[in-house]
């Protein structure tokens, strides 16, 4: 076997293995945000709990 061939060989083995790292490091990373925005969601403080700091959405009121 050739030199070069060997050496692209281990280069696109290690390109695909550095590929593989990256789309399963992006899963890992959106599984994680996921379930830190269900967790937000299911205990969303009560009116008691805010302080005045927080930031909160205020939606403007209806017009008739």
């Amino acid at each position: 076997m050739q030199l070069d061939v060997l050496f692209a060989s281990a280069v696109v083995v290690l390109a695909g293995l550095t590929v593989l790292g990256v789309l399963s490091l992006i899963i890992v990373w959106e599984w994680c945000a996921i379930g830190l925005t269900l967790q937000a969601y299911r205990h969303q403080p009560t009116h008691q709990e805010r302080v005045p700091g927080d930031r909160m959405s205020v939606l403007p009121a209806r017009r008739p």
